[in-house]
């Protein structure tokens, strides 16, 4: 393999992988519905042209059938006019020979224009089938371009989310949890080991001061029960 056509595979590749790189799915899909929808009314159209055509074709076809109709009865009549004598037979035959073969021409246009007016009927027919499948293909496309959406919006998210997740060190955020838990745990039994070791680091006067005055406390209230109990007495 030369050189050129391994520049050109490579050059190929990169260039199939920068576009599928650069393709949305629901973009893609939507896109594709709007070419069907766009052959679609350009379809419609051009035959409802072959349509006007082929009425106009069958209307001009009936206009010169019954100019042949009209021609061929002013041939007979000149020539029963021949016949019974009312016309001179060379004159009558001469105008019947003109009008016969205005009736020819006649049919002879009826028949071109009967020809051309098959002609665009069948092409008709072959379009009708063509858009009937461009519809068909537009109703699948839409139920398709829907599910590619809400499949490509789901798989969005959860691209995100996975990603998100992927980033975050569990292990690690639940290492400082639990570290973080140790150390409240540890102020916890400090804080009681100061309440236990307050009463140690009484004076002498502090502490007896502190009998004394659960002393008081309880002479106080036995006075008021005292008191109680001589004024309900």
């Amino acid at each position: 393999m030369s050189i050129f056509d391994r520049l050109f595979r490579i050059g190929k590749a990169e260039a199939n992988a920068a576009v599928d790189k650069i393709e949305d799915p629901s973009k893609m899909a939507a896109q594709i519905l709007r070419e069907l929808r766009e052959n679609y009314q350009q379809a419609v159209q051009g035959e409802a042209e072959i349509k006007a055509l082929a009425l106009q074709h069958r209307a001009s076809e009936l206009q010169y059938r019954n100019s042949a109709s009209d021609w061929e009865k002013k041939t007979n009549d000149l020539l029963d006019r021949v016949e019974s004598k009312e016309l001179d037979e060379a004159k009558g035959n001469d105008l019947a020979t003109k009008a016969a073969e205005a009736h020819q021409t006649a049919l002879n246009e009826a028949d071109q224009f009967a020809k051309m007016a098959e002609k665009e009927e069948s092409a008709v027919a072959v379009m009708d089938l063509k858009i009937k499948q461009i519809k068909d293909q537009i109703a699948e496309t839409e139920s398709r371009a829907q599910l590619i959406n809400s499949r490509a919006k789901t798989a969005e998210v959860s691209e995100k989310i996975n990603k998100t997740l992927s980033d975050v060190d569990t292990d690690g955020l639940m290492a400082t949890l639990n570290r973080m838990d140790e150390k409240a745990s540890a102020q916890e039994f400090r804080a009681a080991a100061y309440a236990q070791i307050d009463d140690s680091t009484l004076s002498t006067e502090q502490e007896i001061n502190k009998v004394l005055g659960a002393g008081s406390t309880s002479s106080a209230l036995d006075a008021i029960k005292a008191k109680r109990a001589q004024a309900q007495s």
